[in-house]
């Protein structure tokens, strides 16, 4: 397991170029310092899949290419099963490095954007939190304490909870579990 204290973006896509030239498996959990969370699997070495804020594969670039600071922790016990990047003809550590690739995907917006009207955020009851980030640990490792409590100050209610942190889980049939079981603990019925 590989632990760094915070570093330039550019520092987390150097680590990542290492572990890929080490030929490393297992999967490196990337924390921003304004506590968003990235997870790139490697399978010798290779990106077999990438996840962001939800989003997966050159869609979650443009989620991580924001950090500006962040640390990285790798651990070789977890290992999720592959995405079919290859097939997509995606080289992300060349996207991770240049810009130009992503913003001819997903331009950025100039310019200050419209606040949106979001509900406020439910108050949960905190041993519900705990039985969520416990079930979420099981899935996606250690990184559910921060996965968890960033749902929790954007989600409406629980059930809304649920599903964000089931979206969090890299296997979907896992993740259908993991909303069949977080219903079934929290007295929410089917989710």
């Amino acid at each position: 397991m590989t632990h760094q204290e915070l570093m330039p973006f550019g520092g987390i896509v150097e680590q990542l170029r290492q572990f890929c030239n080490q030929r490393r498996t297992g999967t490196a959990f990337i924390v921003s310092d304004d506590n968003r969370m990235a997870q790139v699997h490697l399978d010798c070495g290779k990106i077999v899949m990438l996840l962001c804020r939800g989003q997966r594969g050159a869609d979650a670039l443009a989620a991580m290419r924001t950090m500006l600071r962040a640390s990285v922790r790798f651990d070789e016990n977890y290992v999720a099963k592959k995405d079919n990047l290859k097939a997509a003809g995606i080289n992300l550590m060349d996207l991770l490095n240049d810009p130009a690739p992503l913003a001819a995907r997903a331009p950025l917006r100039a310019g200050p954007q419209p606040l949106r009207a979001r509900p406020a955020p439910a108050a949960f009851a905190s041993a519900d939190l705990l039985k969520l980030e416990r079930m979420l640990a099981a899935h996606i490792g250690p990184m559910a304490t921060i996965v968890c409590a960033e749902h929790a100050d954007e989600a409406s209610d629980l059930r809304a909870l649920v599903m964000a942190l089931a979206a969090e889980i890299p296997d979907k049939k896992q993740a259908a579990d993991f909303r069949l079981e977080a219903g079934r603990a929290l007295g929410l019925g089917a989710v």
